[in-house]
């Protein structure tokens, strides 16, 4: 039996406790961060993404927006399930996000240790900022530009589309052969990181059989049509 991978904006209560639930399983219980610190408020002026194993919520990140930039936060992953890519998965579905709401640039901070683990992804030192002292950790502010989104949601776009839910704006909003171009399209651009779920590595339990392409079109049917039940 497969279990899908899946990266969800929160739309319910219940994916909101589910990100609580994480983030109190990594930092409050794990890293012994105080509660009344991890949980301070802002979580109810936020977007929330959260990763799913099945039914199961693995991994979790906060969105705060500013004028010119978004803050990501709070950005963990269960700890049976950070041998897998999926920290790689939510970051980037969350930049996709951002980019569909016109935003350029995402801002963070991590701890100094794990500084070229988020080079990596993209992220650098912003020149001038301080660390930042917290919690008995060094943390060292980042940002990253994020790539423009041809779908960016603009003044003039659509009511109709203004009105969906968030992360869903572009969601079956065409069809016929217009749907099936975007479709083309869509496929295209998972191409890469297809590739990576094909070489994804499992935690001993992990049991991760297939990505789907979150917030926006399902490629289940590419992944099905090339991934047996070893592939992976």
């Amino acid at each position: 039996m497969k279990d899908l991978f899946e990266i969800k904006i929160v739309l319910s209560q219940k994916e909101f406790d589910d990100a609580m639930s994480v983030r109190r399983a990594v930092f409050v219980d794990e890293q012994n961060i105080a509660e009344e610190l991890e949980f301070d408020g802002n979580d109810f002026t936020a977007t929330h993404a959260v990763a799913y194993v099945g039914k199961k919520p693995v991994g979790a990140m906060r969105i705060r927006y500013f004028k010119d930039f978004v803050k990501l936060e709070r950005a963990c992953v269960l700890k049976d399930f950070r041998k897998t890519n999926i920290a790689e998965f939510l970051m980037d579905s969350v930049l996709r996000f951002c980019a569909q709401k016109g935003f350029e640039v995402a801002h963070g901070i991590c701890k100094k240790e794990l500084l070229p683990r988020w080079q990596q992804q993209g992220f650098f030192a912003i020149e001038g900022a301080m660390p930042v002292e917290q919690n008995g950790m060094t943390l060292i502010p980042i940002e990253r530009k994020i790539a423009p989104s041809d779908e960016k949601i603009k003044i003039q776009t659509s009511v109709d589309i203004l009105n969906k839910k968030e992360g869903q704006w572009f969601e079956n909003a065409r069809v016929g052969a217009a749907a099936k171009l975007e479709r083309k399209k869509q496929i295209g651009r998972f191409q890469a990181m297809q590739k990576k779920v094909e070489n994804l590595k499992l935690a001993p339990d992990g049991n991760i059989n297939v990505w789907r392409a979150p917030l926006k079109y399902d490629f289940w049917d590419i992944i099905q049509e090339k991934t047996d039940d070893n592939a992976l």
